[in-house]
């Protein structure tokens, strides 16, 4: 079936959302996509293009077929000299998530100004089709089943985040005229992509499972009914429902409805109308880390009584209490498109998403070794050195061990070999406050001793370090108690900041 060739104006393409929506734009042959760019435009490209291929889409190769072209831009001020001949329609993705003003103005700068900034420029060149991206959450305060429709009144919101996404839809909405058309899209809570559980921000329900995952570290005391007692408020209802929905799925749904000819305005929800309760994420959350104790209480942040658990769990999960609401649904057109029977989101597409982001530092590629964080070395080459003197130093501070305030020790790091080496390192009260190489006049109070082999796997996450000491392959000197107790404490950092780019070293006892 041959389609008349359609040109895309798209911003927001770096984004979680939007480079997906762009991705789903280019399985159509007959579209061409323009993405606005900020400066630097090199290095936004660079960053658009390693987003591209995790999704299979070659950016070099579209460009050269002129599949995608970039204009240099950014909202909501420099827009002026944006190359829009000959473009059919915008969709405009690009928004702030901040939920709350900042000094900068965001997020109704970008949300905003930025939307009005986009709608002039259509207005100017002629362009008479605008989708825009916003939330499902638009809906404010709001309860109950709500339609696909404009609100005309600006519903009670909660924050400043929905406050600018409704003004923006305002402006949208009452751009439209009997020669232009406007599309609202309304995505809900953003998850991982439902083939390979693949996300690239920390936000949502992948920020309370980051919250769960501090909890389970802070109750890492050995005692397994410690664990499973952990005294939590968890701030909704049960049976009240989180609506999340597969990245993927959301930005096939908005090509789709973008691709869709139609002269008449319209708004749809792209949500999930079987979406897991509360009750099951609660149950998904403590069957993945292990974890259990949490009860679902009617109070509100912040808890004037709050313990140390509920402080670390809140800490980062308080942001998410907004989209945690009682009673929505949502009235929507896409819910046609998945097949009876299907869930959006089940147990095992939310471990697969909770565990992509582990074995990404929750969206932050492992740490490689460059040219910059060399000592006296090549930057293709690991040594202990390196390790203990420089990388160390650099991610603990960055680590989930700084919270373990008992961890106070003297530990020397000994590697043989004849790259290796002896290291003292103190930590007090979790926090990395010196290393020295041997001799030195630290008296460290246990000793791992390991060959330069086994720190080349451990380092790089192709070995876990208990079974190195489990196995025979490595010693523990001193109090070995003691020594016990940290091995767990020193996985996790190792899990947290994998180093990749070492070389391949076979493990040998």
């Amino acid at each position: 079936m041959n389609h008349k060739p359609i040109d895309i104006l798209l911003t927001g393409a770096s984004g979680f959302l939007g480079h997906y929506i762009l991705a789903e734009l280019l399985v159509h042959p007959h579209v061409r996509c323009r993405v606005l760019l900020r400066n630097p435009v090199a290095e936004n490209l660079a960053r658009l293009e390693r987003l591209l291929i995790d999704v299979g889409v070659n950016l070099p190769a579209m460009m050269a077929n002129k599949r995608v072209t970039v204009v240099q831009g950014e909202l909501p001020n420099s827009l002026g000299s944006l190359d829009v001949d000959g473009v059919d329609l915008i969709i405009h993705s690009a928004g702030n998530t901040a939920f709350n003003a900042t000094g900068s103005g965001e997020p109704s700068r970008t949300n905003v100004d930025g939307t009005r900034a986009m709608l002039s420029l259509a207005t100017n060149a002629g362009i008479r089709r605008f989708v825009y991206v916003s939330t499902a959450y638009v809906c404010g305060e709001q309860v109950g089943h709500l339609p696909e429709a404009f609100y005309p009144t600006m519903p009670p919101v909660r924050n400043n985040y929905e406050r600018s996404k409704w003004e923006a839809e305002a402006l949208v909405w009452n751009w439209s005229t009997s020669t232009r058309t406007a599309t609202i899209c309304r995505p809900s809570i953003l998850f991982g992509d439902s083939q390979t559980g693949r996300a690239t921000t920390a936000k949502g329900l992948h920020l309370v499972a980051k919250a769960t995952e501090i909890l389970a570290r802070a109750a890492n005391d050995g005692s397994e009914a410690h664990r499973h007692h952990i005294p939590l408020r968890i701030l909704g209802r049960s049976d009240a429902t989180c609506n999340v929905v597969p990245v993927d799925w959301a930005a096939r749904q908005i090509a789709t409805i973008t691709l869709t000819s139609t002269t008449e305005p319209s708004v749809h929800h792209i949500t999930n109308p079987d979406p897991p309760t509360h009750q099951e994420v609660k149950e998904w959350l403590e069957k993945y880390f292990d974890i259990a104790g949490g009860q679902f209480s009617d109070a509100s942040w912040p808890l004037r009584d709050s313990n140390h658990y509920e402080d670390l769990f809140y800490s980062l999960g308080n942001i998410c209490l907004d989209y945690f609401r009682n009673g929505l649904t949502f009235e929507s057109q896409c819910s046609a498109n998945i097949p009876a029977g299907k869930r959006l989101i089940d147990q095992e597409a939310f471990f697969q998403s909770i565990s992509y982001a582990q074995a990404t530092n929750w969206f932050r590629s492992p740490y490689k070794m460059n040219k910059a964080d060399d000592l006296e070395q090549r930057s293709d080459a690991f040594s202990s050195k390196w390790y203990f003197e420089s990388f160390l130093p650099r991610v603990v501070p960055r680590s989930a061990i700084t919270r373990v305030s008992e961890l106070t020790t003297i530990v020397r790091y000994t590697i043989t070999g004849p790259e290796g080496g002896s290291w003292i390192c103190r930590f007090d009260s979790g926090q990395l406050k010196e290393t020295q190489a041997a001799p030195s006049a630290l008296k460290p109070e246990f000793e791992f001793r390991l060959s330069h082999e086994d720190l080349v796997e451990i380092a790089a996450g192709r070995k876990p370090m208990q079974d190195i000491f489990l196995s025979g392959c490595a010693e523990i000197l001193g109090n070995v108690e003691q020594a016990m107790k940290m091995v767990p404490i020193i996985g996790a950092l190792l899990k947290e900041f994998p180093v990749t780019d070492v070389e391949n070293s076979a493990v040998k006892c």
